[in-house]
């Protein structure tokens, strides 16, 4: 039996979740989702399934990146609680049933070419310009036509309900695009896999809501259906719709990288309308926290915020000697150096908005990550991070190794080192008592 009160680690920057949370003992629910959290202790309360604490906490809670639909989706499926159990398993029955096709689906592994892809799209009701938002790829023939038959089972069941339930199925199809359906993995960067002749993704879907209903009913019989949460939908770096009275922060921001968090979940986040179009990806990358190439514009400004940092700047402009150097002249290896300065300079700008609505002693754990993702050059996360956070009023109380990563494809180094180790750490702050 495992307890848990939050321990939500994940990517500081979406949206954010306010929620009545109390500990319970069970298995931990095992949806696809990533999460970060504020924590913010109020009345004490005693009442069903409240585990003898007495005490009831109001949890904004940030979930994936800054306004991400995907992840604004599945943090509203994850924190409700409340979906009847007896609807959910007699409109997964009807879906099953639904989902079934005798058309015979052709079984190809050599066209996920894009303009196969797009024909396949096209004839369920997408657009060529959504289609081109697919890498491509990242999805075979048949597993697609059998996604898209079971998306409209899903709509078509669920038509007339409240939209919790088509949501919650919604995951559940997520999870098997990403666990088998799709052509793409994990290590840890998304990269592309060999292509499948076929997919069973109607048994799967069905393994997986079923596990998900099944953990719902066990929340709900110890007492925890009436647990409420909302989901907002913010930018870390202004925090417009965070309440104030935060007690507790934890989380892991991005790292500085070349990690494009929005293309880790694109195939999902496309197949079920999450995502609209090229301009609608624009908007959500725009109010991402800066850690990438693929999400600096040309009027961004946070850089300026991190000037004055003698450090950070070293860092910089040892990036953008070292591109030199090595003769690096395309238009992403020349925003290395910029992409530093703007996320030091955007987390700058969320530690001085969160401090606004700190507490007095209000505890906060940052997880993250060193990195050497730009030209080799180290970037102390942690270390740079906490000179951040002290020039925005907060305490360093601390900084722990989590875990050291090792890297084995290393180009570039300075030292022409084969094997590298990276430490993760989590960093310790607190606001003041005064």
């Amino acid at each position: 039996m495992k307890s848990l009160l939050v321990m939500l680690l994940a990517l500081l920057v979406c949206g954010c979740a306010t929620s009545d949370f109390t500990t319970y003992e069970g298995a931990q629910q095992k949806w696809p989702t990533s999460t970060g959290t504020f924590v913010r202790t109020i009345n004490s309360y005693n009442g069903p399934g409240r585990s003898g604490t007495g005490k009831q906490y109001t949890l904004p809670v940030y979930f994936g990146l800054p306004n991400r639909p995907y992840i604004v989706l599945t943090s509203r499926v994850k924190t409700n609680w409340a979906p009847s159990v007896r609807i959910l398993r007699h409109l997964l029955e009807e879906i099953e049933r639904n989902g079934k096709t005798d058309t015979a689906i052709p079984r190809k592994t050599d066209d996920g070419s894009r303009a196969n892809v797009a024909g396949i799209l096209s004839e369920h009701g997408f657009s060529a310009e959504q289609a081109k938002l697919i890498p491509e790829g990242f999805v075979s023939p048949a597993p697609l036509r059998r996604l898209l038959i079971l998306r409209k089972a899903i709509d078509d069941v669920t038509e007339g309900h409240n939209s919790s339930f088509r949501n919650f199925f919604y995951i559940a199809v997520a999870n098997v695009i990403a666990n088998g359906a799709g052509n793409f993995a994990f290590g840890p960067e998304i990269y592309r896999t060999k292509a499948k002749a076929d997919y069973d993704v109607l048994d799967k879907f069905v393994r997986r809501a079923t596990t998900m209903v099944d953990e719902l009913e066990h929340l709900q019989l110890g007492g925890f259906r009436g647990v409420e949460s909302t989901v907002v939908r913010d930018d870390a770096r202004k925090l417009s719709h965070i309440p104030e009275g935060i007690g507790a922060v934890i989380t892991s921001p991005p790292y500085p990288n070349e990690k494009d968090y929005t293309r880790t979940t694109r195939v999902e986040s496309l197949l079920l309308g999450i995502l609209a179009d090229k301009k609608h990806l624009r908007t959500v990358k725009e109010k991402l926290l800066r850690s990438n190439t693929r999400n600096v514009f040309i009027k961004d400004d946070d850089k300026d915020e991190v000037k004055d940092f003698t450090a950070i700047q070293q860092v910089c402009e040892a990036i953008e000697s070292r591109r030199k150097e090595l003769d690096k002249t395309s238009g992403f290896e020349r925003l290395y150096h910029k992409v530093v300065a703007h996320y030091f300079g955007g987390m700058r700008r969320h530690f001085r908005r969160l401090r606004e609505k700190l507490v007095p002693g209000a505890q906060l754990a940052y997880v993250v990550g060193d990195q050497l993702s730009f030209l080799m050059v180290p970037v102390p996360t942690a270390n740079l991070l906490a000179q951040v956070a002290e020039a925005e009023g907060l305490q360093v109380i601390g900084c722990d190794l989590w875990r050291e990563r090792t890297g084995t494809k290393i180009r570039n180094d300075t030292e022409g080192r084969r094997i590298v180790k990276v430490r993760e750490e989590v960093l310790l702050l607190r606001r003041s008592l005064e």
